[in-house]
């Protein structure tokens, strides 16, 4: 009897233990853990230290159980496995994008003589996720500054190339230019700040004429300069004779680069009126018109203006021979002929003052935008005149060759007449010795007007904002090119 309550009371005291074994918490530097932890450490010296491995020896734990956790060493995270990967605790799903974001240089500069852009790199290195890298660019630049990148959308690794560039006419200034990367909600952003340095700028204030950019400013020479020449609304530019341009960039350095914002009226002379067609010496084309613009650098041109090269003069037409009239008269001496008209703008008519018998002056071209070409001679009149017993009938068809418009070769004209001869007999009454038209054989090809000056001649230089070709719009007239 007495063994048996030896051995009942051991087997109550083991109940309670196991009872007390199953509730139990493990409390380290305090003595009643928190109720809600099996395992409460306090410690104002030391840390909590869980297994630290790499990533290789983590992949290497065989079946981790759902929760398991360890220190990465490679990544100097605490990654936990969620029963299908091993996750970080900062991220929030298995597929959850991860990626750094780089950039090389985090700024440049723009001088607009040795170049007009400056460039960086950014790199994207996808870590995890399936989901694709936006790239997008935040910036508040001014007209003229540009930024391009050449790729939006990075998937894994890859460099993205980001460019700005900066025409002579923007404004000089320092630019940041936010990049930023985005995916799945996380936003990462890198700054590259952009110097564009100042040009000189040059404002015109009065009219012009023969403007040479370099010796009216006194710029220099021996060095490349970045120049910008502003011309107002309305402000006129001209050219004092055919040979010399409206505009001239001078003799600048060749690497110098020049930007011309043109609000005002270039206008260059027109050619003159050919004349003495049929002289010695005297071939009756028109003159060449002159040119409004003369390139001797790199340019860039905005013209909301008007760039109108001169037009050419007139041809001239004429006739000298000395004809053979029937008896009683013989050689008869005749001069006929007109001048070309002067082209836009000022030409002047082809006046050949003497030398002819007969000639009719081609008339003068107006100015100004609105400037009307010259027109060239007329004669059409009949003309009769009595030379001892006989009767001379001129009947003409002379025109000389109207000036050209701007930008526009001036005209060729015409020539005929016929010549009649009637002397008066007793009895008989008037008769014809001689009718015949002249030139015979008839002239198909008379002298040419002279051509039309260039609206800008480029001289081999590179010319950015208006392309090379013949123009006739209401802001530019005449020939673009070399």
């Amino acid at each position: 009897m007495k063994l048996f309550n030896n051995s009942f009371l051991l087997l109550v005291i083991c109940f309670f233990a196991y009872i007390n074994y199953m509730q139990a918490q493990v409390g380290i530097n305090i003595l009643q853990p928190d109720t809600s932890a099996i395992l409460h450490l306090e410690s104002t010296e030391k840390g909590f230290l869980p297994p630290r491995m790499t990533t290789q020896q983590r992949d290497s734990i065989f079946e981790p159980k759902y929760g398991l956790t360890i220190f990465n060493v490679e990544d100097s995270t605490l990654q936990y496995f969620t029963g299908r990967c091993w996750m970080p605790t900062w991220q929030q799903s298995c597929d959850e994008c991860v990626f750094d974001f780089f950039i090389e240089n985090q700024s440049g500069t723009i001088d607009r003589i040795v170049a007009n852009e400056d460039s960086t790199r950014l790199f994207v290195n996808q870590i995890n996720g399936v989901s694709s890298i936006g790239i997008y660019v935040i910036a508040n630049l001014p007209d003229g500054i540009n930024v391009i990148i050449d790729s939006s959308v990075v998937t894994g690794t890859d460099t993205v190339s980001l460019k700005v560039t900066a025409d002579i006419f923007a404004p000089a200034g320092t630019y940041p230019i936010v990049v930023q990367a985005g995916c799945d909600g996380t936003i990462k952003s890198q700054v590259y700040v952009v110097t564009v340095e100042p040009c000189i700028e040059v404002n015109l204030i009065s009219p012009q004429v023969d403007y040479d950019l370099q010796a009216a400013n006194s710029l220099p020479t021996n060095t490349p300069v970045c120049v910008v020449l502003r011309i107002p609304p309305g402000l006129e530019l001209t050219n004092s004779n055919s040979g010399t341009p409206v505009y001239n960039t001078g003799n600048l350095h060749t690497q110098s680069r020049v930007g011309i914002w043109n609000e005002g009226f270039l206008l260059a002379s027109g050619g003159n009126g050919g004349v003495g067609a049929g002289l010695q010496g005297q071939s009756g084309e028109g003159e060449p018109g002159a040119d409004a613009i003369n390139l001797t650098t790199h340019t860039h041109i905005v013209n909301t203006g008007r760039i109108y090269s001169g037009g050419g003069g007139g041809g001239s037409v004429g006739f000298i021979a000395t004809i053979p009239i029937p008896p009683p008269i013989g050689n008869f001496n005749l001069g006929i002929g007109a001048g070309g008209g002067g082209g836009c703008q000022f030409g002047v008519g082809g006046n050949l003052g003497t030398g002819f018998g007969y000639y009719e002056v081609g008339t003068d071209a107006t100015g100004g935008v609105l400037a009307i070409p010259g027109t060239g001679g007329v004669l059409t009149a009949p003309i009769s005149f009595t030379v001892s017993v006989a009767q001379f009938t001129i009947t003409p068809a002379v025109f000389g060759g109207d000036g050209g418009n701007y930008g526009l070769q001036g005209l060729e004209g015409s020539l005929t007449f016929n010549l009649d001869v009637t002397i008066n007999i007793p009895f008989v009454g008037n008769v014809s010795i001689f009718n015949q038209n002249f030139p015979d054989p008839p002239l198909s090809v008379f002298p040419s007007g002279g051509q039309a000056g260039k609206a800008i001649k480029r001289n081999n230089n590179t010319l950015l904002g208006i392309v090379d070709g013949n123009y006739q719009t209401l802001t530019i007239k005449g020939p673009v090119g070399n």
